[in-house]
Formats: structure tokens, sequence, C-alpha cells
């Protein structure tokens, strides 16, 4: 391969890595969104997984009793932001700003206490190394070069897209989501379901928040998550609401990210902050763009009332 073509394959699939805190951030969002909880405070969830997974890592040594922790901790939050929503009807801009408010200041004081804020060996995930497969030309790197966990976030996301729309599970969601009062008349319990999908997709936000600790960066920094619970909002949105669409989506801002920091070494000239508002910059323009705006769930935002 020519010394551009290393680069692309390099970018693409360090791309496919930088985009998978954002997928599983995403794909709970689209399940929660489609029970009709919005939940804006994915950033805050993601930090304190991410958090979590470092901190027990290094206490237990192994990344996947931190994987849990993450899990643990966004279900907690989840339910939190599913509590004050469904049960108390607060506004859910509100409780999702608060979250971002807790999660951060949460991590960073979590962080300093235990960590003493310094530098550690965190066990994170490694690449698996598929033989052969790994070792071909270009989809070596790209397709088998990856974590077990980017392999599951591919596979969660074509799991979810068939579940919403061919199961009984997925309809349930759906009319909890889209027609609640339709929903309630046939006897399915609105705020049980909508909690359910709520802590789901917090447990979905601290996966990215453990992948990119543990396995993207081995380590943890304050506001870590960098926006990237606000793209996986983007992705949602412009996805229209299905999963396989936010795992593209995914990809193309993970992509973007892996560029920009390839293009800062290629042109040291430029302001690398030009560089690193490049993902920003194609979600607002994927937002803008004619049905990038798409209408969501009817209920999406009101909290259900029984009459």
């Amino acid at each position: 391969m020519t010394m551009d073509q290393v680069v692309v394959v390099a970018a693409i699939a360090s791309g496919i890595r930088f985009a998978m805190p954002i997928l599983f951030a995403a794909l709970g969002e689209t399940v929660s969104e489609k029970a009709g909880v919005l939940n804006v405070g994915i950033e805050g969830i993601m930090l304190i997984g991410a958090f979590l997974a470092v901190l027990i890592s290094v206490q237990t040594g192994s990344p996947w009793v931190g994987l849990l922790a993450a899990i643990a901790g966004g279900i907690a939050l989840g339910l939190l932001h599913g509590w004050m929503v469904v049960v108390l009807k607060v506004d859910q801009i509100v409780s999702g700003i608060a979250l971002v408010v807790l999660g951060a200041g949460l991590s960073g004081f979590g962080y300093r206490l235990a960590l003493d804020g310094g530098a550690v060996r965190v066990p994170g995930f490694r690449q698996l190394d598929l033989g052969l497969l790994s070792h071909l030309p270009v989809v070596g790197p790209v397709l088998f070069s990856q974590h077990f966990l980017a392999y599951v976030g591919i596979a969660l996301a074509f799991a979810l897209g068939f579940m919403l729309r061919r199961t009984g599970l997925g309809l349930t969601i759906r009319a909890v989501g889209e027609t609640p009062e339709a929903a309630a008349a046939a006897g399915i319990e609105i705020d049980r379901v909508r909690l359910c999908c709520a802590a789901f997709g917090g447990s979905l936000a601290g996966i990215g928040g453990a992948f990119l600790s543990t396995a993207q960066l081995a380590g943890f920094v304050e506001n870590m998550v960098s926006g990237r619970g606000f793209i996986a909002l983007a992705c949602v949105v412009f996805s229209r609401w299905r999963p396989v669409g936010a795992l593209f989506a995914a990809l193309a801002f993970g992509i973007a990210d892996a560029a920009q920091v390839r293009m800062q070494a290629l042109y040291p000239d430029i302001p690398y902050q030009a560089f690193i508002i490049l993902p920003f910059v194609i979600a607002l323009l994927a937002m803008t763009m004619p049905g990038g705006a798409a209408r969501g769930p009817a209920q999406l935002g009101r909290p259900f009332r029984r009459g």
C-alpha cells in the first residue's frame, strides 16, 4: 500500500474505535426516546461510566469488572432521570442538564479523591488478534483488529433494530412512546416501560463511557467525554430513531474525529482548534440537512398523565 492508503486505512480503523462510545450512547438513547423519555444528560452518565470503569478496573485488575461497574452506574443514573421525569413529572431537559452537571462533578471529585488525580496504570481492553484475518491488507486492520466491545456494539445495533420493528417488546416500546393513551387502554404499564427504557439507555451510556476510558484511552481525565454525549443525541435524531442508522451516523462522526487527529499532524501550520471542531460541525450540518431534524415519537419530552 502507498503511504496515502496506509493513512486512510489507519483513519478508518481508528474511526471505528472512536465511534463506539458514541454508538453505545446513541443506541441506548434511541430505545429511551422510542419510549418517550428524552435524556440530554448522556454526557454526565458517560463520565460516570468512564470513571467507575477506571476506578474498579484499577482496584480489581479486571476491565470486565470495571465494565460491570460502569453499567451499574449508568443504570442508577438512568433510573434517577426516569424517576424524575416519569414519576415526578420534572421537565426532561432540566433533569438531563442536571445529570450533566452531576456526572461532571461526581466523576471529577471521585477522580481526585480515589485516584489522587494522578496517572495510574489501567487494566484495559485490548484489540483482538484474529490471526491471518487481522493481517489481511486493508480489511484486516479495519474489520478484524478491533476491540471485542466494538463487535458487540455493531451487533447490538442490528439486534435492537430487529427488536424495535419485529417483536412484541418493540411494539410495546413504540406504543408507549407514540400513543401512550392507547397503550394504557391496552393494559400496558406506561411508567414501568419508560423506567426500564431509561435504565437501559443509562446502561449503554455507561458502556460508552467505559469503552472510552478502558479501551480507547486506557485512563481517566476530567471531562474526557468532551461532547460525545451530545453527538450521540445528534446521531439519534439524524438516524430518525433507527438503531442501524445510528450505527452509520456514529461511524461517520468517529471517522471524522480520527481524521482530525491525523490532520493536526499533517497540517501543523493550521490552528489545531480548527480540526477539533470538525466532528461538531458535521453534527450541526447533519441536524440542518433536509430531513435531519426528523420528528421523533409523538410524546417525546411530554410526560404521560392518566386522565
